[in-house]
C-alpha cells in the first residue's frame, strides 16, 4: 500500500477516534455547567472573598498609607542631616516655627492615614461578610415565602376539589365552585409574585458572590427558629462602637489634625489676626463633626437593638398565633364539609393561616438581620442595608 494513503488512513482513524471524545468533553462541560450549586453560608462568604477585589484594594491603600509614613520619615531624617551641617556652620532651624510645624503636621497625617488603613482592611473583610450574609437572609426568606405560597396553592387545589365534588353532588350551588376557583386563582397570582421575589433575592445573591446569573443554586442552611439573647449588653455595644466605628475613627483624626494645626499656630499668631481665626474655625467645626458622628452612631445601634428586641418578642407570640390559625382553619374545612359553612368561611381561615405565616417568618427574618447588623454595626454603618432584600419577607 503506498504510503500516502497508509498516512491518509491513520489521519481519518485518528479523526474519527477524536470525534466521539470531544464530544463526550463537551457533554461533561456542559453537565457541570447545569449542575446546581450547594452553598451552605459559610461556603458563600469563602466564595465571595475568593472573588472579591475589596480587600486587595483596602490591603493596596494600607501599603501606600505606610510608605507615605516611611516617605515622611526618610525626608525627616534627610533634614535632620542637613540641620546638624548647618549647625557646623552656626545655623540652626531647631526651633523654627516652620520646622516644627512641618515636622509634627506630616508625623500626625501619617499616623492618622495608617490607622485608618489598617482598620479599613477589617472593615472590608466585615462588610463582605454582612453583605453576603443579609444577601444569603434575604434569599432565604424569599425561598421561604415561596415555599408558603405553594402549600397555600395547595390548599386552595384542594378546596376547590372539594367545592366541586359537593356541587356535583348537588349539595351547594354554582357559586360555591366559583368562589373556590376566584380564590385558587389568588393564590397562584401570589405563588407567581413570590417565585419572582425569590428570583430576584438569588439574582442579588450571585452578583455578590461573583456567579454567573444562569449558574442554579440551592441554599443548604435555615433560618435560626430559636430567639435568643445576645452575648453583649446594650451598653457595651455602644462602648465598642464609639471605640471601633471607621466613622468615627476617621472623625477623630481630623479633629486631632485640625486640633494640632490650631495648637501650633495660636504659638505665633495672635488671636485677632485671620490666621489664627481660620485655624480655630477650622478646630471648631472638626470638634462638632466628631461629635455629630458619635451621636449618630450611637442613635444608629440603638435602634438596630430595639429591632431586635422587637423581632425577638415577636417569634413566640406568633407562634401561638399560627397554631390557632391552623386549628381554625382545620375546623373551618370540617364544617364546610359538613355543610354547616361556606367555602368563603373557609377561604377567610385560610386567608387568616396565610398571613401569620408570612408575618412569623417576616419575623424570624428580621431578628436574624437584626443580629447580624448588631454583630457589624461596632465597625460600621449598617442603616439602609438591605433595604431592598427587607421587601421580599414581607410580601
Amino acid at each position: 500500500m503506498p504510503r500516502t494513503l497508509m498516512s491518509k488512513l491513520l489521519a481519518a482513524l485518528l479523526i474519527l477516534t477524536l470525534i466521539p471524545a470531544s464530544f463526550a468533553f463537551s457533554q461533561e462541560d456542559k453537565k457541570s455547567e447545569n449542575e446546581v450549586l450547594k452553598l451552605s453560608l459559610e461556603d458563600a462568604i469563602k466564595l465571595a472573598e475568593e472573588n472579591n477585589q475589596q480587600v486587595k484594594l483596602s490591603e493596596l491603600g494600607l501599603e501606600k498609607a505606610k510608605l507615605g509614613r516611611q516617605q515622611y520619615r526618610y525626608q525627616d531624617r534627610k533634614a535632620k542631616e542637613q540641620e546638624e551641617e548647618l549647625k557646623e556652620l552656626g545655623i540652626s532651624l531647631e526651633g523654627t516655627f516652620e520646622y516644627d510645624y512641618n515636622t509634627k503636621m506630616a508625623d500626625k497625617r501619617t499616623e492618622v492615614a495608617v490607622k485608618l488603613a489598617e482598620a479599613g482592611i477589617d472593615v472590608t473583610v466585615k462588610g463582605i461578610r454582612f453583605g453576603v450574609e443579609a444577601a444569603y437572609y434575604g434569599a432565604l426568606s424569599a425561598r421561604d415565602n415561596r415555599l408558603l405560597a405553594e402549600a397555600a396553592a395547595q390548599r386552595q387545589q384542594d378546596l376547590l376539589r372539594i367545592a366541586e365534588a359537593k356541587y356535583k353532588a348537588g349539595m351547594v350551588a354554582k357559586t360555591e365552585v366559583l368562589d373556590a376557583q376566584v380564590q385558587l386563582a389568588k393564590a397562584e397570582a401570589n405563588l407567581l409574585n413570590a417565585k419572582s421575589q425569590e428570583e430576584k433575592a438569588y439574582i442579588n445573591l450571585k452578583k455578590l458572590l461573583g456567579l454567573p446569573q444562569d449558574k442554579p443554586i440551592e441554599l443548604t442552611d435555615s433560618f435560626d427558629y430559636k430567639p435568643a439573647d445576645f452575648e453583649v449588653t446594650l451598653e457595651e455595644l455602644l462602648k465598642e462602637a464609639q471605640k471601633n466605628r471607621i466613622d468615627i475613627m476617621s472623625a477623630q483624626g481630623s479633629y486631632e489634625i485640625a486640633k494640632l494645626d490650631f495648637d501650633l499656630s495660636s504659638k505665633v499668631y495672635p488671636s485677632n489676626t485671620f490666621i489664627y481665626k481660620e485655624k480655630e474655625h477650622a478646630m471648631e467645626e472638626a470638634r462638632i463633626k466628631l461629635e455629630d458622628t458619635k451621636a449618630a452612631v450611637e442613635a444608629e445601634v440603638r435602634q438596630i437593638w430595639l429591632d431586635f428586641e422587637e423581632a425577638k418578642a415577636n417569634i413566640p407570640v406568633l407562634d401561638k398565633a399560627l397554631e390557632m390559625a391552623e386549628e381554625s382553619l382545620r375546623l373551618a374545612k370540617l364544617s364546610y364539609e359538613a355543610g354547616l359553612v361556606r367555602s368563603v368561611d373557609v377561604a377567610a381561615a385560610e386567608e387568616g393561616l396565610k398571613q401569620v405565616q408570612l408575618q412569623r417568618a417576616g419575623a424570624i427574618y428580621n431578628y436574624n438581620l437584626a443580629r447580624l447588623k448588631l454583630e457589624n454595626v461596632v465597625r460600621f454603618s449598617v442603616s439602609g442595608s438591605m433595604a431592598g432584600s427587607s421587601e421580599t419577607s414581607s410580601m
